[in-house]
Parts: structure tokens; C-alpha cells; sequence
């Protein structure tokens, strides 16, 4: 139960810091919770499953892959959305295959 609660709080996290530009860009609020929705899911999936054994590559690919599809439904609407939210998967990715690797 404890490791459960530290891998959502790790996705919470990551899901503030992601939102802090969508704040800026006055985002829809839906757009907000899909961002937090996809990082708890994200730092489960990444602490559960081990594609590459280096953490931080393994956060970095998992969390690239689950973000493409996501990408590509949000910039058929905005195409201009589509290369930030796979930077920001780039960037957070690798954070979080770091902290679940420190704290879990």
C-alpha cells in the first residue's frame, strides 16, 4: 500500500509540474485532468513494467510511448499541441522512472 501511495503521489507531482504551461496557455480544464489522469497511470505502468533495466531510459521510452497516442488525438484538434506534450513526456519521463526508482 505504501509503494502504491508514493507511485501516485510521484505521478501527482509530475502532473502539476506538466500543467504549470497549460496554466500559462489558460488550457481547458479537461485538457488539466487528462495530464494528471496520464501521469498517475504513467508511474504505475513505468514502475511495473521493465523494458530497459537503466530507469531513468526505461521512464524516458514508456512514458514516449504512452504519450504518442494521446498526442496525436490532442493535435488533430491543435496541431501546434503535438511536439510540447512529447517534449514534456521527454523531460518528466525520465523524472519519474528516477523517483520511483529512489523512493519506491
Amino acid at each position: 500500500m505504501k509503494k502504491i501511495l508514493i507511485i501516485v503521489v510521484i505521478g501527482l507531482v509530475l502532473g502539476a509540474i506538466d500543467i504549470i504551461p497549460l496554466l500559462l496557455a489558460e488550457a481547458p480544464v479537461f485538457n488539466m485532468l487528462s495530464i494528471f489522469a496520464f501521469w498517475i497511470v504513467a508511474s504505475v505502468i513505468i514502475y511495473k513494467t521493465k523494458i530497459l533495466v537503466n530507469s531513468i531510459v526505461n521512464g524516458m521510452l514508456i512514458s514516449l510511448l504512452l504519450m504518442t497516442p494521446l498526442a496525436l488525438a490532442v493535435s488533430a484538434t491543435n496541431s501546434k499541441d503535438f511536439f510540447p506534450m512529447m517534449i514534456m513526456a521527454l523531460v518528466l519521463g525520465p523524472l519519474c522512472g528516477f523517483l520511483i526508482k529512489k523512493f519506491v
